[in-house]
């Protein structure tokens, strides 16, 4: 399986659509995923039932007919990105589908059905901090398994490279696991990235800065076999263990490209208000790619 945590095939990859330019982006990512994973693509787009009385609601479009065209216009989007051939090769099946109900809880329920879910990013703006956060942040936060979150950066085609961001002190090996299934799958090199943040040695004494310099080597070296393992399962990926300065997240994001594919382990325990606080939220708000959010 690819990057999904759930068992065996996965059989769908599960794009939402509202309407917007950086939702069909998100759908010809999701295409690619799933000609990736030889699995079927559905175009979800929720609705909301409007709740109100008199000719406020009398003279409101039906709410089921307008999520009915725009899953239309979606698929006329679809068939020209085929057409111009931006895909390469196009999912086997394509389904498009309007759904009444909440959107996020729409994706969460289709990622609780073993689908990869994959959502688009709006632009992030004065408001990032706002704790309610957005559609993208919310189902990634809450949704198992995995939800990929691509913002209007990231290139649709295969990725150039995939970067795993990975902690030394994390005993799971799922977000591994993860990223090599999926540089396996697309022929591309894979990158298990960790920084090391020197500013918490200011002031340290000479003594100090040696332990702490064996304890970062030791963290390092275990790092290196954990991603060994893995490397010996997947004996076609090209992978290296990247070390940068600097405090994360800040330096992986400073690192990364458009056209890669970042793998992050979300941390259900850190929610609040449906938001993945620290440094897997931020870096699903703000890398320039595409980045895979995958639960244990």
């Amino acid at each position: 399986m690819a990057i999904s945590s759930v068992e065996g095939p996965v059989r769908d990859v599960v794009v939402g659509v509202d309407g917007s330019e950086g939702g069909y982006h998100a759908m010809a990512w999701a295409a690619g995923e799933a000609v990736r994973l030889a699995a079927r693509l559905v175009v979800v787009h929720a609705y909301a039932q409007p709740v109100g009385v008199g000719s406020v609601t009398a003279h409101a479009p039906e709410p089921r007919a307008e999520a009915e065209t725009l899953v239309a216009r979606a698929g006329v989007r679809f068939e020209r990105t085929t057409a111009a051939r931006t895909l390469g090769t196009s999912p086997g099946a394509v389904d498009l589908v309007a759904v009444r109900g909440d959107a996020c809880a729409v994706l969460v329920q289709h990622a609780r059905r073993g689908a990869v879910v994959v959502v688009g990013r709006r632009g992030v703006g004065t408001f990032d901090r706002v704790p309610m956060g957005s559609i993208s942040s919310t189902v990634a936060a809450l949704a198992p398994g995995t939800v990929v979150v691509v913002p209007r950066a990231a290139r649709a085609q295969e990725p150039r490279r995939v970067v795993v961001a990975v902690d030394p002190r994390e005993a799971s090996d799922r977000v591994l696991e993860a990223g090599f299934d999926e540089a396996d799958r697309a022929g591309v090199p894979l990158t298990a990235a960790h920084s090391a943040d020197e500013g918490m040695f200011a002031g340290a004494t000479d003594g100090d800065l040696a332990w702490l310099e064996r304890l970062r080597a030791e963290a390092r070296a275990d790092l290196e076999a954990r991603v060994a393992r893995w490397g010996e399962k997947y004996p076609a990926v090209d992978w290296t263990v990247g070390t940068r300065g600097g405090a994360a997240p800040g330096a992986l994001l400073a690192a990364l490209r458009s056209d890669d594919l970042v793998v992050v382990c979300g941390r259900a325990a850190s929610l609040q208000v449906g938001r993945a606080r620290g440094g897997p939220d931020r870096i699903v708000r703000h890398a320039p790619c595409a980045v895979a959010v995958v639960h244990d």
